[in-house]
């Protein structure tokens, strides 16, 4: 799997920071974009629907469930089953009807679906194709690296489930491009939980991470994985002036996710620099950080998306807690939140892990959440 592969399979637009900001709500632009996205549904429909029907009918019934639009989600608890697990005593997952996500490995956490290494070359080929078209190419190549990363950790030997080929696929519903439907795919560090309906496609909650979040692949090229999370946020951070470094850096250190998985709903006070005291290079900064999340999925989905972020961006706030500086070419040890009206964003280091000298700590191992508090599972749509 490659970049250059995957920019020759997916022709959807490209999503830039100019486009978002030059996006407008006139009748003729609108009616293109809704062209543009049925057409995005219906290419994501065709590739789900070629996924399920290159599974045998067993393998079927494992990865295909009901859809369940719902309220909320639940917090899924699982008890150790073995290994040291650095004094763990259990894990925390999020359930949503039947599907269930985590940050943690997917023997501590049991997703439902197919594992990929549990597919034929013909059957993998068709999961890689739907992800690739429901993906922006460089959300897909972000997935990439995170299971990656997984991967090396896998080689080094460890002591639960990992590597590539137990990241899980599933599919909710079925697909089509009017009724609400679900895909989820996921493992260690990684949860992408998108809902379609009809024109609508959503991605929140969803979270990312990495460990090793550096890496060298066999043909000896370097990977950062969630380097431009990191990079964009220092330059944001580097362009604010003393007074609003002092309202955005907290007095306090915060270690971990607030709303990791289990926790949606949960209520954080605003804190940190409103936006509204941002000048427009800072604001587009800003917006230019947040399309790191709410870019994942293909930009016919992630430019409206986008679009509602931004009118959003008087009453949003950039908070950061920990050092302020970063060594060259790798990420930082510092944790930071984006809080707007229908974005919550939280990159958070970890502070240890498995994997041994040079794997692990702050700034090789870190995860972040994406949430939308008024559109979690695209409940705005489902539940209408």
């Amino acid at each position: 799997m490659n970049t250059s592969k995957l920019i020759l399979l997916v022709s959807a637009p490209t999503l830039t920071l100019a486009t978002i900001f030059a996006y407008s709500s006139g009748t003729g632009q609108e009616v293109a974009a809704q062209t543009v996205t049925e057409s995005q549904t219906q290419a994501v429909v065709d590739a789900a629907t070629a996924f399920l029907e290159s599974l045998t009918g067993d393998q079927r019934k494992k990865t295909q469930f009901e859809f369940k639009p719902q309220p909320s989600s639940t917090a899924a608890r699982f008890a150790r089953k073995g290994g040291s697990g650095g004094g763990m005593r259990g894990f925390i997952g999020e359930k949503y009807g039947e599907a269930v996500w985590s940050n943690f490995p997917v023997d501590d956490v049991p997703r439902p679906g197919l594992q990929l290494g549990s597919l034929t070359t013909k059957q993998r080929a068709a999961a890689t194709k739907l992800l690739e078209t429901v993906l922006s190419p460089k959300g897909y190549q972000k997935v990439v690296d995170i299971m990656g990363s997984d991967q090396v950790l896998h080689e080094k030997g460890t002591n639960y489930a990992s590597g590539n080929d137990v990241y899980t696929l599933a599919v909710f519903g079925a697909p089509s491009s009017t009724d609400p439907w679900m895909l989820q795919f996921g493992g260690h560090h990684l949860a992408l939980n998108i809902v379609i309906v009809g024109v609508h496609g959503t991605m929140t909650p969803s979270l990312t991470g990495t460990q090793p979040a550096v890496y060298k692949t066999k043909d000896n090229r370097r990977v950062r994985v969630l380097a431009e999370e990191n990079d964009k946020a220092f330059e944001l951070l580097n362009s604010l002036n003393e007074q609003q470094r002092k309202q955005a850096i907290l007095e306090y250190r915060v270690g971990n996710l607030i709303l990791g998985p289990g926790y949606q709903g949960e209520k954080i006070v605003p804190e940190g620099l409103n936006a509204s005291a941002m000048d427009e290079n800072q604001r587009k900064k800003l917006l230019d950080l947040i399309s790191e999340w709410a870019g994942i999925i293909n930009d016919a989905y992630a430019n409206p998306r986008l679009e509602e972020i931004k009118a959003g961006l008087d009453e949003t706030y950039f908070a950061w807690s920990g050092p302020i500086t970063c060594e060259e070419g790798q990420n930082g040890s510092a944790y930071y939140r984006i809080q707007g009206p229908k974005v919550i964003i939280e990159y958070a280091p970890q502070g240890g892990g498995p994997g041994g000298p040079g794997m692990s700590g702050p700034t090789m191992h870190v995860h972040t959440i994406y949430r939308d508090p008024t559109n979690e599972y695209g409940t705005l749509y489902t539940l209408k």
